[in-house]
């Protein structure tokens, strides 16, 4: 969801000394004025046009031909208090921490420790897995389900995701429950590709138990301190402030009403690492960018296998190699990048790295806009940048707020009529929407935007079921029931509409023994 901007802060992006002087946010300049620019002033307006959009709020880091082009803060790094966000701040990584995982089981291999082709079940023995190797959890082409749902399924199910007596305490809690419940593989290990969070959380326990330590340690180490990022830990996660980390931000987000904020930073799974769980700042970042142009922690030839994609037993290849997927950029040269999402942080490292050019973004406010990072990767190759497209739950959602529910139909009809490429539009916004104005009690708006969905997208089942649970909310069981039978003549497999169906029929059915 967007953030929206805060009148009493006037955030501004800090452009690093190759410029010689400081650049407050603006919006993006017409052309004359854009051929004037520097190349870190473009990246400052892009930026500052995404940060006003609620596209935007955290770090940057871009660098050129080896050297900072740009650097900038925007946004707030929490909301209780407010405060801004530094460059300094710690955020965490999510999946951008499997490059580091991978890093581990690297260096155990070039020390003779593991090889890439020994089977799991030699460092956890209690798997129920047979024939998937190290190498198979590094390329994610091991078949294991996630265990994530398992999890949910079964891990203290009567607590809240976000209960403290929920979390859990570690890797070993994730395996106890694997070998307990045992869940299907989803293929042959080597089949195909299918990215799994569990195989590098199984990675992160076989470096522990080679080690002997922990996982942080290690990385510490190893790692962190050869690379001299000194603010990046595999953080063992407490909810609230720590002193441990006192530059850590929160993931939090906004409701479509662009006021009301909430926090998105407590998950019981937070205790997970080293398919995350790894916090960084742009600084850190950029240190681990640098040395892995070197061989100060592997050979050469390691990474180059690592930046290489890996094989299926069919020979064909994947675009995914050790913790990195594998791409091209503008220029047709090499890509290394990866992206992580988990408790409302998106981060993003992008590595051209024939060309020596990286762009590190590290955002904490639950966004969706996953392709922010693509007009960066413009000005960096001299394009004009292209702008994400703007979820219109994101624009309706403050209409509504502010004008009422008629002035935001006819709005959501004049965009999609006038600008249909500047704005997402589909059932599912509009859904998002509806369920929120109805969490809030806002029931006649929820009524409206539900209304509108059915009238967009009339052969969804979905749309039809929504608007039910809408009537629902208020009392009117007819048309409530009405419209789930709609959705059952659509998709008779639609989730629980059954149960909805028989639950109403029982309660306005009248009983003979009453008679």
């Amino acid at each position: 969801m967007k953030i929206c901007k805060v009148n009493v802060l006037r955030f501004t992006a800090t452009i690093i000394p190759i410029i010689s002087f400081f650049i407050t946010c603006g919006q993006i300049q017409n052309k004359s004025e854009t051929s004037t620019q520097t190349k870190a002033e473009i990246f400052n307006s892009y930026l500052s046009e995404l940060h006003d959009r609620g596209q935007f709020n955290g770090n940057a880091l871009i660098i050129e031909n080896g050297e900072i082009a740009y650097r900038g803060t925007f946004g707030i790094g929490n909301f209780e208090p407010i405060d801004s966000l530094k460059l300094n701040s710690v955020f965490r990584l999510g999946s951008v921490s499997k490059q580091f995982t991978a890093m581990g089981i690297m260096m155990l291999k070039e020390e003779g420790k593991l090889t890439y082709e020994q089977d799991i079940r030699d460092f956890i023995p209690e798997l129920p897995y047979n024939g998937i190797t190290v190498r198979h959890l590094l390329n994610h082409t091991s078949g294991l389900p996630d265990y994530s749902r398992i999890m949910n399924e079964h891990w203290k199910v009567e607590l809240a995701y976000d209960d403290p007596e929920k979390f859990i305490s570690g890797n070993e809690d994730v395996i106890m429950m694997l070998c307990e419940y045992k869940p299907t593989v989803h293929f042959t290990p080597g089949e195909r590709w299918e990215y799994s969070n569990t195989g590098y959380n199984l990675l992160a326990t076989i470096i522990s138990r080679i080690s002997g330590m922990s996982f942080n340690e290690y990385l510490q180490e190893h790692i962190f301190i050869p690379a001299e990022m000194t603010s990046t830990l595999a953080y063992k996660y407490i909810p609230g402030f720590d002193d441990k980390m006192p530059n850590r931000v929160f993931g939090f987000g906004t409701k479509f009403n662009g006021i009301n904020r909430f926090t998105t930073d407590s998950h019981y799974l937070n205790g997970a690492y080293g398919e995350g769980g790894i916090y960084s700042t742009l600084e850190d970042l950029m240190k681990w960018d640098r040395i892995l142009y070197n061989d100060v922690l592997v050979s050469k030839q390691t990474l180059e296998e690592a930046f290489s994609p890996g094989k299926l037993n069919n020979g064909n290849l994947t675009d995914y190699g050790f913790g990195w997927f594998i791409d091209k950029s503008p220029n047709n040269k090499k890509v290394v990048k990866h992206m992580g999402g988990w408790a409302g942080f998106l981060t993003n490292i992008y590595r051209e790295i024939e060309e020596n050019n990286c762009i590190i973004t590290l955002t904490n406010n639950n966004t969706r806009y996953f392709n922010m990072d693509d007009g960066l990767i413009d000005i960096l190759h001299n394009k004009p940048p292209k702008f994400p497209r703007i979820f219109i739950a994101d624009v309706i959602g403050k209409k509504v707020q502010n004008e009422g529910i008629k002035a935001s139909i006819l709005y959501y009809k004049k965009l999609k009529s006038e600008q249909p490429d500047n704005y997402v539009f589909n059932e599912y916004e509009l859904n998002f929407l509806g369920y929120e104005l109805l969490e809030d009690k806002k029931v006649d708006e929820a009524i409206g935007i539900f209304k509108l969905n059915m009238e967009e997208y009339p052969k969804s089942a979905n749309v039809y079921d929504s608007y039910a649970d809408a009537l629902l909310s208020m009392g009117d069981t007819v048309n409530a029931l009405i419209n789930f039978k709609k959705v059952q003549d659509i998709d008779s497999t639609f989730f629980e509409i059954k149960k909805k169906i028989n639950a109403i029929e029982k309660n306005t059915i009248p009983n003979n023994d009453d008679n």
